[in-house]
């Protein structure tokens, strides 16, 4: 019981650690090239308006941020509690 509490514990954190690191990756760049891809979305496709890119962004990182913390982070912090409290 312990060991398969601990190894989904494991797997929830370390799916946190590699979705954080894919959320800064995004961030990095979009916003580390943001110039070109507002030139390839906003000017050349014609796809959106700059007003309507920043909220599209903006609301998909919140989603991330959202997903990391309420959905893998959260339930591996309460894993870890039962855990402590089992081998108590």
């Amino acid at each position: 019981m312990n060991e398969t509490i601990r190894v989904i514990r494991d797997t929830l954190f370390r799916t946190f650690l590699i979705g954080l690191l894919f959320g800064l990756f995004y961030v990095c760049v979009y916003y580390g090239w943001r110039d070109f891809w507002d030139e390839l979305v906003v000017v050349r496709w014609a796809l959106i308006d700059q007003e309507s890119l920043d909220v599209l962004t903006l609301s998909f990182l919140g989603i991330v941020r959202f997903y990391l913390v309420f959905i893998l982070l959260a339930p591996a912090f309460a894993l870890h509690w039962t855990l402590k409290r089992l081998r108590h």
